[in-house]
């Protein structure tokens, strides 16, 4: 069981890792990205013509037999909730950092960043089921006790439910919002809820990967142990019929993520656990720039 010290210790670290990293993206595409995509009803006014009619509220027509438009305006702080997956798979790493360790990393850029342009911050953890919710607040306390709260959760030995997350935020989340989901994206069914989610709210998906996931390098013999269900087996990774079939396993997990993303219109951006951290975030929300002004 980790102290409360050593906890503490490790919050500090994240903080102090991601201090510059915050200050960038807060000063160049964080804010200019994502501000304005939320609107909020603020007054009624008399139906003119050319006016949309989808904007006529019906229920003032009903009583006063005059069609009147609802008038919004841009809502000036974001929603931000941050969908942080946990599960087993997260627990892998080769060189430096665990995936998990990146993805707590990301959670606190991202919580930090909020917090530094006046935005609500909250956060969800799941696996199989949901672990922790934090309902969105302001302030950089705030977003601190979000990633100590990451960091508390003990390792699990389960697969991610992506659809039961959605659904419990869904229940929670009753205005649109930001929403990051951060994961390995390695979900074994799919989703059925995350187009619905596309649809309501701003959905941005954080993939975190490894590269020896990708490309693992001859070694021999090497014992490998399933995070999510503990089977240990022994294989020959200089094997070309072994490194055959580890190469159609990564390209089907691939193929999967793109299909996800496809589908259900999520934008994507991926970051490495041996990368600099803020370079594929700055890349990505550059183009969301360029798409915005077409």
């Amino acid at each position: 069981m980790e102290t409360v010290h050593s906890l503490f210790k490790r919050v500090r670290r994240i903080e102090l890792q991601t201090r510059k990293l915050v200050a960038q993206l807060v000063g160049g595409d964080y804010s200019s990205v994502f501000r304005g995509h939320g609107m909020e009803f603020s007054d009624l006014r008399p139906y003119t013509e050319g006016d949309d009619p989808k904007t006529i509220d019906w229920n003032v027509y009903a009583r006063t037999r005059s069609p009147f438009v609802k008038v919004f305006t841009e809502e000036r702080e974001l929603m931000v909730q941050m969908l942080v997956d946990l599960s087993g798979s997260l627990r892998f790493g080769s060189l430096n950092l665990t995936k998990a360790e990146r993805v707590a990393e990301v959670a606190a850029v991202l919580a930090l960043s909020a917090a530094e342009s006046g935005d609500r911050v909250g956060m969800l953890t799941f696996s199989d089921t949901v672990h922790d919710y934090v309902p969105p607040d302001k302030g950089r306390k705030h977003a601190l006790s979000i990633v100590r709260r990451i960091l508390e959760v003990p390792d699990r030995q389960a697969h991610a439910d992506l659809d039961n997350a959605l659904s419990y935020m869904g229940r929670v989340l009753k205005r649109r919002a930001l929403i990051f989901i951060i994961s390995d994206f390695a979900f074994p069914s799919g989703s059925r809820l995350l187009k619905a989610a596309v649809q309501k709210h701003d959905v941005v998906g954080i993939h975190v990967f490894d590269p020896r996931e990708i490309h693992l390098p001859m070694m021999g013999r090497v014992r490998f142990r399933d995070p999510e269900t503990g089977i240990e087996q022994v294989v020959n990774t200089s094997s070309p019929s072994w490194r055959k079939k580890f190469a159609d396993r990564v390209g089907e997990v691939q193929r999967s993520r793109e299909e996800l993303c496809r589908e259900n219109r999520l934008d994507l951006v991926s970051i490495s656990t041996s990368d600099n951290l803020i370079l594929p975030l700055r890349r990505f929300f550059e183009l969301r720039k360029k798409r915005r002004r077409r």
